[in-house]
């Protein structure tokens, strides 16, 4: 059986991250409609996870 992760490791908690549909953009500031949102996680050794959320409800949600 697997450990339980200790009590360093990275959770995404089960709350919604981010909320809208849409970014105001540099400039002329006129919105752009947001097709994906990513939390991205970047390790000591050069790695990079991409946790990409959900939309659900409105708003941003860990998978």
């Amino acid at each position: 059986m697997a450990e339980p992760p200790g009590d360093d490791v990275l959770v995404v908690p089960p709350v919604p991250l981010a909320s809208g549909s849409v970014l105001e953009t540099e400039g002329d500031g006129r919105p752009v409609r947001i097709t994906a949102v990513e939390v991205v996680v970047s390790t000591e050794d050069g790695g990079e996870l991409r946790i990409p959320l959900v939309h659900r409800h409105g708003a941003w949600w860990a998978p």
